[in-house]
């Protein structure tokens, strides 16, 4: 499963951090070995799709990963990967901005994680309550 969560990385927790920087990595490598655009999405969506989607966004991947590498060296952690987006084809190296529904479906999509875990994430490697990560996505 790759995810890209959209929101400010500040309002992730640790695993989300982590799982979004790595499936970027993730992503791109998809990317290069597909890189035919004919099965791009026009949608934000998730599940099938999501991937297809961020084909042709990969400068707008490539500004998120720095974003999330910026916040996990304020906690912490390991981020020693960067990404060259000029290896590949100009036709997938697109910016994007989010629209106000995407943020509503991916926001929807970590408050189901968070409840189904209630006790799991943690925010600066400290649990945090359900409700402090569910604050956050307000």
């Amino acid at each position: 499963m790759v995810r890209i969560n959209l929101i400010d990385p500040k309002k992730l927790s640790d695993q989300h951090l982590i799982a979004e920087y790595n499936e970027i990595l993730m992503l791109l490598g998809y990317v290069r070995k597909h890189p035919e655009t004919y099965e791009i999405n026009h949608d934000y969506c998730l599940g099938k799709g999501h991937i297809r989607f961020f084909k042709d966004k990969l400068l707008y991947l490539n500004k998120r990963h720095e974003l999330i590498k910026k916040e996990m060296k304020k906690r912490g952690f390991q981020r020693n990967k960067t990404i060259d987006i000029m290896e590949f084809p100009k036709e997938l190296r697109g910016d994007w901005k989010p629209k106000m529904e995407s943020f509503k479906i991916i926001k929807k999509r970590l408050r189901e994680k968070i409840k189904l875990k209630p006790n799991y994430y943690r925010y600066y490697r400290i649990n945090r309550t359900k409700h402090f990560f569910l604050d956050l996505l307000k």
